[in-house]
C-alpha cells in the first residue's frame, strides 16, 4: 500500500507480530466501606483505552473504579500504544488475540472488560470471540459495525500528532514544550478537551526501549504514527463481520453512549441486539471523549453496572446450588474451571484463534 505524503519513515521499519507482550498498570483497591470484603480477584476488570491513548489517560478513574468496586483493574496499553511493543499488523483480530495472550499469562478468567472508542471495539470482539473468559462487558461510545464517518474525528488526531511531529517539532529541551505541543494539537483539534487527551501522550523525556518512531533532541509521541500504513485510520473504523458473523455474547453488556457522538448510530443498535442480545444503553450529554468530558457520570455508570451483576450473579449462584451439600458445590466450581482450562489449552493450540 502506497504511503500518503505525512508518513517519515519507511513501514518496514515496524516489525511484525502475531501477538505482542502488553504493558499494564494494575490498580487495587485502596479504600472500601467494608475492609473485611476479600477482593474478587477472580472476577477482575480489564481496562483498554482508546486510540493515541494509554493506560495513563485514565489512571484516576481505573483506581476509582477499583475502590469503589473493591475488585482489581488491569489498565492495559494496546500495541503501538503507550509502553508495549510496536507492531503491525493493527486489525481488530490481533488485538483481540493480544488481550487473550494477557489474560492467559496472568491466569484471569471470568473478567469485566471495559473499552473505549478502539479499546470497545476490541472488547466486543473478546467477547464473541472468548465469552467463556468474560463476566461482563462494559462499552464507551462505539459499536460492532464498520463506521466510515468516525474516521473524520480520527483522522484529525491523526494529521494534528503528525504535524506537532513533522513540522512543529519541539525541541525537548524546551521549558514550554507542552505549551507549543498545545499549539501544534490544536490546528486540527479544536476541542480543548481532545488537545488534552492527546498531549497525555507527548513526552520530552527518553524514549522507552520500545519507541520506534523516534529523533533525537524533538519530543516524541508514544504511538508510531509516522509508520503506519496509509489506511490506519480505515482499520479503525472497520469491524471484521467475517469473524463475527454468527456469534453471540449471552452475557450483561452495558453500553455508554455519547449523545454528541457519530460512534454509535442506528446500524450499531441494530447490530448490538443481533449479537449481544443482553445490552443495556445509557446515555451521557457529550462528545466521543466520554471519560474526558463526563468522567464522575462514566464511572458511577460502570460501578453501579458492575455491583449489579456481581449481586444477580450471587443470587444465581444461591438459587443453582440451593439443597447441595459442600462437597457437591465444591464438583460444581471444580467443572467450571475444568472447563475454562480446557478452552485456554483449545485456545494454545489455535483452535479457537481465527487467523489475522
Amino acid at each position: 500500500m502506497k504511503p500518503t505524503s505525512f508518513l517519515w519513515k519507511p513501514l518496514s521499519k515496524l516489525p511484525t507480530a502475531n501477538a505482542v507482550k502488553l504493558a499494564y498498570d494494575l490498580h487495587l483497591p485502596t479504600r472500601t466501606v467494608n475492609p473485611n470484603l476479600n477482593i474478587r480477584s477472580h472476577e477482575p476488570i480489564i481496562f483498554l483505552h482508546g486510540v493515541f491513548g494509554s493506560k495513563s489517560n485514565y489512571r484516576h478513574q481505573c483506581q476509582t473504579i477499583a475502590n469503589v468496586t473493591h475488585t482489581p483493574v488491569y489498565a492495559l496499553d494496546l500495541r503501538n500504544h503507550g509502553d508495549s511493543e510496536h507492531a503491525l499488523p493493527v486489525d481488530y483480530n490481533t488485538y483481540s488475540n493480544d488481550v487473550l495472550k494477557f489474560m492467559q499469562d496472568h491466569n484471569l478468567k471470568k473478567a469485566n472488560i471495559v473499552g473505549f472508542s478502539l479499546g470497545a471495539k476490541i472488547s466486543l470482539l473478546s467477547l464473541l470471540k472468548y465469552p467463556e473468559l468474560f463476566r461482563s462487558g462494559i462499552i464507551l461510545d462505539n459499536a460492532p459495525v464498520k463506521n466510515p464517518k468516525a474516521g473524520l474525528f480520527l483522522q484529525a488526531f491523526l494529521k494534528s500528532v503528525v504535524n506537532l511531529l513533522n513540522k512543529a517539532k519541539i525541541p525537548s529541551h524546551d521549558k514550554n514544550w507542552r505549551e507549543l505541543g498545545h499549539q501544534a494539537i490544536q490546528k486540527y483539534v479544536k476541542d480543548p478537551v481532545g488537545v488534552q487527551y492527546l498531549l497525555k501522550n507527548l513526552r520530552n523525556t527518553d524514549p522507552a526501549e520500545n519507541i520506534t518512531d523516534y529523533e533525537e533532541g524533538y519530543c516524541h509521541f508514544n504511538v508510531p504514527v509516522r509508520l503506519f500504513e496509509s489506511d490506519f485510520i480505515e482499520q479503525i473504523t472497520t469491524w471484521p463481520e467475517e469473524i463475527a458473523q454468527g456469534k453471540q455474547y449471552l452475557g450483561p453488556v452495558k453500553v455508554i453512549k455519547a449523545k454528541k457522538s457519530n460512534f454509535i448510530v442506528e446500524d450499531g443498535l441494530k447490530a448490538y441486539s443481533e449479537h449481544f442480545p443482553n445490552y443495556e444503553i445509557s446515555e451521557v450529554n457529550c462528545g466521543h471523549l466520554v471519560f474526558d468530558n463526563r468522567s464522575q457520570e462514566c464511572v458511577r455508570l460502570i460501578c453501579d453496572f458492575i455491583k449489579t451483576q456481581r449481586y444477580k450473579s450471587l443470587q444465581s449462584h444461591l438459587r443453582n446450588t440451593a439443597g447441595l451439600s459442600a462437597a457437591e458445590i465444591q464438583v460444581k466450581h471444580d467443572q467450571m474451571d475444568l472447563n475454562i482450562k480446557t478452552f485456554n489449552k483449545e485456545v494454545a493450540a489455535g483452535d479457537h484463534v481465527v487467523s489475522a
